[in-house]
């Protein structure tokens, strides 16, 4: 899954925990000290999340896009959902 989350606390070994627009609370050992809010993503079962930076999620959206087009897995008009991932991906 993929949340907005922000840093809430630390637990007794220094970790950040956080918590995501959806109020889950989870830890983040790889939270950066000088962020306030950041895309994570985890498993829904899990205790922990991973940092999903932007740039890299742009980035890998324009990728796929890439390789359907290459494909030629979509013939005729380009749905909703391929257009609004064209667009969170520009400039990369």
């Amino acid at each position: 899954m993929l949340d907005l989350a922000i840093a809430t606390d630390r637990d007794p070994r220094g970790t950040t925990v956080v918590e995501t627009n959806h109020g889950i609370k989870l830890k983040a050992p790889t939270w950066p000290s000088d962020c306030d809010f950041q895309l994570v993503v985890f498993n829904p079962s899990s205790k922990h999340c991973e940092l999903v930076w932007t740039e890299d999620l742009a980035r890998d959206i324009g990728r796929a896009l890439r390789t359907l087009e290459g494909l030629a897995a979509l013939k005729g008009p380009k749905p909703s959902w391929y257009r609004r991932l064209e667009h969170y991906s520009r400039g990369t």
